[in-house]
């Protein structure tokens, strides 16, 4: 698809995190930037909570607030000069601890260094029950922003499985959605039924979407990784569970 004349290459990296190593995740996340760059990748995008891992928090705010990392930091520099550097942009989930509160949140970095998005969850379930939500917040509302002629927004993981939450979608504004996740299922569940939800529930919520999750061995959860793209509402682009890569397509 062109817009202006304009064609765009979006990666969607299924890679590995380890929780609570920012120095691995990091590392991991420039390597396989380096490696989509060589694939002529305009935009990579890694999955929700990259950055720490999804099981970094304990949900002791004296504890939490030190894993969280704010926007405007080292680490986050790092990436913007990688971004600088390689001349590409990326897309990354960490939680991001801002005036004292945590966020699932996910930067947009452009190929100049630049934040072009910073989205902060909106759906609760990236918590655990009993919290304080003082200090344990999400978002209000979606970013939109634009990257290469398109209209692009983005949603974490279970936003798009809250009603409420898809009726202020704001779909006849947005050319492209971005859907990184962080999904776990055990191994007889792994590529069945329940991934294919995910594909379906899509079609619900834009025409062209670009899913991506991460591979973990926490814990209390595996993830397994995995990419799609829906384009025009059928699937154009298929990662397999399992498979640590990148999956590019020519938007």
């Amino acid at each position: 698809m062109e817009v202006l004349g304009i064609v765009m290459n979006i990666g969607l990296a299924s890679v590995r995190f380890v929780n609570n190593d920012i120095n691995f995740n990091l590392n991991n996340c420039i390597r396989f930037t380096q490696r989509a760059k060589k694939r002529n990748v305009d935009l990579v995008i890694f999955g929700e909570a990259y950055l720490q891992g999804f099981e970094s928090l304990v949900w002791k705010p004296e504890i939490d607030l030190a894993i969280g990392i704010r926007r405007r930091s080292e680490i986050m520099d790092i990436l913007r000069n990688c971004c600088k550097e390689e001349n590409i942009a990326i897309g990354i989930g960490y939680i991001e601890q801002e005036e004292n509160k945590l966020y699932s949140s996910y930067l947009v970095i452009d190929k100049n260094g630049n934040d072009i998005a910073n989205y902060k969850r909106i759906s609760n379930g990236w918590k655990i029950k009993n919290v304080d939500n003082k200090i344990y917040k999400e978002g209000t509302e979606f970013s939109i922003f634009e990257f290469m002629g398109y209209k692009i927004t983005i949603g974490l993981c279970g936003d798009f499985w809250v009603d409420e939450i898809i009726d202020k979608f704001p779909k006849d504004k947005i050319e492209i959605v971005l859907w990184p996740v962080f999904v776990s299922w055990d191994n007889k569940k792994m590529g069945t039924v329940e991934f294919n939800e995910y594909i379906e529930q899509s079609k619900k919520i834009n025409k062209n979407i670009f899913y991506v999750n991460s591979i973990c061995e926490g814990k209390n959860y595996i993830a397994y990784g995995g990419a799609f793209a829906i384009i025009n509402n059928e699937l154009k682009a298929f990662l397999d569970q399992g498979k640590e890569d990148i999956l590019v397509i020519n938007y």
